[in-house]
């Protein structure tokens, strides 16, 4: 029984493996648009949370975590248009301004919100009670600034791209 249960992750590792290294490998894949900048910001933010981490800045610098929230967003919203819009998994018809805010919007606010509820599970919330919905809702509000931020950006680039062509 239960190593009937195994198959189906090892298929999907598998599979996420092959999926990640054709991705990786494929030099077409490197010159899309938001491919770097995706990677560059997910470094910042990388660097960011672990310097944060080792030096307590999320402690002793106020709002040091809506910096950090900012560009988290901005990096889901890069990640989640580079998906859709340029990756060639999906061939989307409609490239306007409004598909690319829905696109980011419902990505990110749902990464956001999912991680708010891993936070209040695992207890992170190390503020007081009272603080908690403000810290919560301020993080929200930074992730879909930053999302909003990169949408701008990402339409920009595309009409960029379509003026060129």
């Amino acid at each position: 029984m239960v190593l009937h249960s195994i198959r189906p992750w090892r298929i999907l590792c598998a599979n996420m493996l092959k999926w990640f290294y054709e991705i990786t490998t494929s030099k077409s894949m490197l010159k899309k648009p938001l491919f770097w900048e995706m990677f560059i910001l997910l470094a910042i933010v990388g660097g960011l949370n672990y310097i944060a981490t080792i030096y307590h800045l999320y402690w002793s610098i106020y709002e040091f975590d809506s910096i950090v929230h900012f560009l988290g967003g901005a990096t889901l919203s890069a990640f989640f248009l580079w998906l859709y819009f340029f990756s060639g998994f999906f061939k989307p018809k409609n490239r306007s301004l409004k598909s690319f805010l829905i696109i980011t919007t419902i990505g990110t606010i749902f990464i956001g919100v999912s991680w708010e509820i891993f936070e209040l599970f695992l207890g992170e919330n190390v503020l007081q009670k009272s603080e908690y919905p403000y810290d919560t809702m301020m993080d929200l509000i930074m992730d879909f600034l930053g999302a909003i931020t990169v949408a701008f950006y990402a339409f920009t680039k595309e009409e960029e791209n379509n003026d060129n062509k």
